[in-house]
């Protein structure tokens, strides 16, 4: 790749109108899927994104770069499916030499996990979050939009990578597993219970309204609150202390368990207040807030000639548009936001 020019003003730092210091930078780096869950994408999917439309690998690392220099530590690659992006280890390369080094992780399907592992531990990542929604081989083939037998398959594969993901030494594993009444609610001792078997780290994610083209389903909603009550039918629950960069979840142990749980509640109790996010979709759009539509363009800088300078300012205007508060809520849902398949959540 390229080098580029470090011309970014000193002691510039990515802080938004409200003393939040944006230093986790969410980057989605391609548009494809290979599933088609419920909550993320229409049935039909969504057009895929013409080639040109897609930040080059170049692109993405330049953005990483200019970010870091603005104090951004914390670097997640999400897609779509970041384990379909061709070229995944040559970014890899370029963001864990940028100085100083930021924490690289993944969050990914896990279904082409056990396969590209070796990369991910080549490339630095420390850790993999694996989007996992039902541990039951029918409610994966509904939820992921697979059917049967592909879903079933499916969740071979990904249950395959998560274990050889958790063989890997040194490499955190935490499963994402977005909460849905009436669907998959009945896991979630099922899940907590992995945690006492494994050191894993299990979220459970309140299910929310994201972008336009796939309306929100009050009645799939989930509150945290009723998931503590079941997790706790599995013994006494521990609080654990919020450490440095942690993000939203509310950290949680089982007596004895080698793992961890985590509930993050983005509907009941916003945690606007804490957040330290700024993402980059998958074309080159800087999105402040994942629920709302206030969005600046990076690609016309990026192929217009436009020096670093002018990357950290556009950068530094989006952390100022960051709203103080999503403003969603369970009974007043609003369609708003990018696309979930172009973001990465």
């Amino acid at each position: 790749m390229t080098p580029i020019t470090q011309s970014i003003p000193a002691l510039e730092q990515l802080v938004d109108r409200f003393g939040r210091r944006l230093h986790y930078l969410r980057l989605s780096i391609t548009d494809l899927c290979n599933l088609r869950c419920r909550y993320c994408m229409p049935p039909q999917g969504i057009e895929k994104l013409p080639q040109d439309m897609v930040l080059t690998l170049e692109e993405l690392a330049r953005v990483s770069r200019v970010a870091v220099g603005l104090g951004v530590d914390k670097i997640r690659l999400t897609g779509g499916e970041p384990l379909l992006r061709k070229g995944l280890p040559r970014l890899l390369d370029e963001l864990k030499s940028l100085t100083p080094r930021p924490d690289l992780r993944i969050t990914t399907n896990g279904i082409l996990l056990a396969q590209k592992l070796p990369e991910l531990a080549a490339g630095g990542v420390s850790t993999v979050n694996v989007s996992l929604d039902s541990l039951k081989p029918e409610i994966y083939a509904r939820i992921t939009g697979l059917g049967d037998p592909a879903g079933r398959e499916a969740l071979a594969k990904v249950w395959g990578g998560i274990q050889a993901a958790l063989a890997q030494p040194g490499l955190q594993v935490k499963l994402n597993v977005v909460l849905l009444g009436g669907i998959n609610e009945d896991e979630i001792v099922d899940f907590a219970r992995l945690t006492l078997e494994h050191p894993v780290a299990v979220r459970f994610i309140e299910y929310m309204p994201v972008g336009r083209n796939t309306p929100f389903q009050p009645e799939h909603f989930l509150a945290a609150e009723q998931v503590l009550q079941r997790i706790r039918a599995l013994g006494a629950v521990e609080p654990l202390a919020q450490r440095p960069g942690d993000g939203p979840a509310q950290r949680l142990r089982l007596a004895g368990a080698p793992g961890e749980l985590g509930i993050i509640s983005a509907l009941s109790s916003h945690f606007c207040a804490t957040c330290n996010r700024i993402r980059l979709s998958s074309e080159g759009q800087v999105v402040p807030c994942l629920l709302s539509d206030t969005a600046v363009e990076l690609k016309p800088l990026l192929r217009g000639g436009a020096d670093d300078a002018a990357l950290a300012r556009a950068l530094l205007e989006a952390a100022r548009l960051k709203p103080q508060n999503h403003h969603q809520g369970v009974l007043s849902p609003h369609a708003a936001g990018c696309q979930m398949s172009r973001l990465g959540g």
